[in-house]
């Protein structure tokens, strides 16, 4: 087994090693006889004990050691002066494996799968990028991985691009994908729509701000609606009945244009019916909502039902309540800048943390991604467990990823540069150890190719003696 290098010194649960092997970089995953350490920092520096000249050395944390093929917490330091190797596959399998494993990617430097503990999922997690790092493909591999494993994944796609991605991994496998469109239907896919009549007054603040003389002149209307059928036109047309003495006339006229706007916005999106959400939650299925023809608006509205509905349903299930959903899922939202934003004042960002903070005990996950992490309300970001990290510049975003995360250290912000696409760092809840650094597998699906657009310059023809192009 070819030497890495040697420990130079030691105390607690972190060593510093004189590098001898040109394979020992961030990330990689080293063994002192039977302790297992990953490097955290990389340096050159000078000391008596290592030699005159600049000298590589690597800040390296040790997680424990096996005994048994079984990894234990380490109650003394390494010591010293003892000879350091690189872990070998079969050693890593051991140390990253667990009762239930996934994996979107080998270990850094290896052939070695980088194992995960997906049922940690409930605890949530975020993808955290800069544009063209990779999160999409890293985002389709993870909700691939979970589907696999029979968890419902619900995912809402702001651009359109997990059909493709998704479509590529699960052949050959007894996974379903399904495709709701937003308020513009497209052949072939189903349309997501939003029942009228299973709605509370209060529902209607996903959708329109309605102030609350509005509200309880709604909340009358649906009572006198109750049991008959109705969509949001004959919600409209109840305004013009309102009684006079009961509600003032104003506020009737004032709630109808609020409707009458809400209609035409999301005209097609509304109907009597509506998707029943508890069963587009099934185990070996992804749910694409596919809003990537809506208004910013309507997206927000559509994940601000979604999310509230989905939290209603595992809460009937756990209390024996009619109307629940079965099953224990993974809920993804793509963009979570634009959907739980620190400035936002829609009530899609208090249904996401009100998921966050109590979607655990129903068995709700929550995954966000976004290439902007110091836009995420940082309510939201605290309460994920798990963050995986790909390339990362902007000195705000990584600040507020350090604020946000308990598992995240200085080290490891700092190594969010050096890494490339396709590259991530992982920790928190789901990493077993306290952090990997993968190479996430690719997806061979065909890259746009870009370049300059060629243009042809429009020529002028004389037509009864008028120029016209």
């Amino acid at each position: 087994m070819d030497s890495a290098g040697m420990v130079v010194s030691s105390g607690g649960q972190e060593i510093e090693v004189l590098v001898k092997n040109e394979n020992v970089e961030l990330g990689t995953i080293l063994k002192i006889g039977n302790f297992y350490g990953i490097v955290a920092h990389m340096r050159y520096r000078e000391d008596e004990k290592i030699g005159s000249k600049q000298k590589l050395t690597a800040k390296t944390q040790i997680f424990g050691k096996l005994e048994d093929d079984r990894l234990v917490k380490i109650k003394r330091p390494v010591e010293p002066y003892k000879d350091v190797s690189l872990a070998d596959e079969r050693e890593l399998n051991i140390l990253l494996s667990g009762e239930y494993n996934m994996s979107i990617g080998e270990v850094y430097g290896t052939a070695a799968r980088a194992f995960l503990n997906p049922s940690e999922y409930d605890r949530h997690l975020a993808i955290l990028a800069s544009t063209g790092a990779g999160k999409s493909y890293t985002a389709a591999n993870l909700i691939k991985e979970f589907a696999s494993l029979s968890l419902p994944v619900i995912v809402v796609d702001t651009h359109g691009e997990y059909q493709k991605l998704l479509s590529k991994l699960i052949e050959n496998t007894n996974i379903d994908i399904e495709i709701y469109t937003v308020k513009y239907p497209r052949k072939g896919y189903k349309e997501l729509k939003i029942p009228a009549s299973d709605l509370e007054a209060e529902d209607f603040g996903h959708f329109t701000i309605l102030n609350e003389t509005q509200k309880s002149a709604l909340g009358l209307i649906l009572e006198r609606l109750n049991g008959k059928d109705y969509g949001l036109k004959e919600i409209i047309d109840y305004c013009d009945k309102l009684d006079k003495d009961v509600i003032h006339e104003e506020t009737a006229k004032a709630l109808k244009r609020r409707l009458i706007s809400l209609e035409r916005t999301f005209k097609g999106v509304f109907d009597r019916y509506g998707t029943d959400i508890t069963k587009i939650v099934q185990p070996y299925q992804v749910t694409i909502i596919d809003a990537s023809y809506a208004s910013q608006g309507v997206r927000q509205s559509v994940v601000s039902y979604l999310a509230k509905e989905l939290l209603q349903g595992r809460i009937k299930k756990e209390n024996e309540m009619p109307n629940p959903i079965d099953y224990k899922l993974l809920f993804v939202v793509e963009e979570a800048h634009n959907y739980a934003g620190s400035n936002l004042s829609h009530s899609c960002k208090y249904q996401l943390r009100r998921i966050a903070s109590e979607g655990r005990k129903f068995g709700l996950g929550l995954c966000v991604i976004s290439q902007k992490p110091s836009k995420i309300d940082e309510e939201i970001l605290s309460q994920c467990n798990t963050g995986i990290y790909m390339h990362i510049t902007n000195p705000n975003d990584k600040e507020h990823i350090k604020r946000s995360f308990e598992a995240i250290n200085e080290e490891i912000v700092r190594g969010l540069d050096s890494l490339d696409v396709g590259e991530c760092i992982i920790a928190g809840a789901m990493s077993r150890i306290p952090f990997l650094m993968c190479k996430v597998d690719k997806i061979p699906v065909e890259k746009e190719k870009k370049g300059m657009p060629k243009y042809e310059k429009p020529k002028n023809m004389k037509v009864a003696g008028f120029d016209y192009v």
